[in-house]
């Protein structure tokens, strides 16, 4: 890791777990990534009898890598044998179901968002059967939106989003960027971070994974925001060489 006192810190508050890729992607661009997860993954255990029966729905939607691991995780040697069309929200959720051995069938365009699914999807979906493979909370717009075309749609929440434990950052370091996934990344950071809130705010640029999330940045006080190219690391990262080479 680069020691240099002159370097650009990027705070990273992705999960501990999928933190690795942006962090590499930084130093390789001469940054310096500070690991900082605002949130912790943790399994929800009593989903396996609710997950049984998924392979019987015409679609199978999964929004997120954490929705197929854990999905993998409870069914076990009953991992999805199924006719279904498969649905991978974004690249990474996409390659995570090929590496469990399942082929998407649907993986969303850019921005890899619910609306961006939406877009690729019939119109009229008119008595199919749909289920969404998700943590606990988010958005619901999806589910709403699937209705209102017709569709039966259940959702089965197979993991669940947690405070991490407070920890404090490295002192006399000034935080150039802060990189935000999600709305709870943001509120959850402020809350661990509460003595330093106020100068974070000011000082320091949140990039951020897409409008709707910039928006929400900014009404909570962040001066400087950031959207990313792309909802992935490589946007991330894109977001702040241009930042730096202005």
């Amino acid at each position: 890791m680069l020691t240099n006192e002159f370097s650009t810190h990027v705070l990273v508050t992705r999960p501990e777990h999928q933190s690795a890729g942006l962090c590499a992607q930084l130093l390789a661009r001469g940054l310096q990534p500070i690991k900082y997860p605002t949130i912790e993954i943790q399994a929800i255990s009593n989903k396996k009898t609710a997950l049984q029966n998924i392979a019987q729905n015409d679609f199978i939607i999964f929004v997120s890598v954490n929705a197929a691991l854990h999905t993998k995780r409870l069914l076990h040697e009953q991992w999805l044998n199924t006719n279904s069309t498969l649905i991978a929200i974004g690249p990474k959720t996409s390659e995570t179901l090929k590496n469990l051995g399942l082929k998407p069938n649907i993986t969303t365009n850019k921005p890899f968002s619910s609306e961006q699914l939406l877009k690729q999807l019939p119109s009229k979906l008119h008595a199919k059967s749909i289920v969404i493979i998700k943590g606990v909370g988010g958005r619901v717009f999806l589910l709403q939106q699937l209705k209102l075309r017709g569709a039966n749609v259940t959702s089965i929440d197979v993991y669940k989003r947690i405070l991490p434990t407070r920890k404090t950052l490295p002192s006399n370091t000034s935080i150039k960027y802060i990189t935000i996934t999600s709305q709870l990344a943001l509120e959850n950071l402020f809350i661990l971070l509460h003595e330093q809130v106020n100068e974070l705010k000011r000082s320091s640029t949140f990039v951020v994974f897409s409008q709707r999330i910039a928006e929400f940045a900014k009404g909570m006080g962040c001066q400087q925001v950031l959207v990313s190219p792309q909802a992935n690391d490589c946007g991330l990262v894109a977001a702040i060489v241009k930042a730096e080479s202005c």
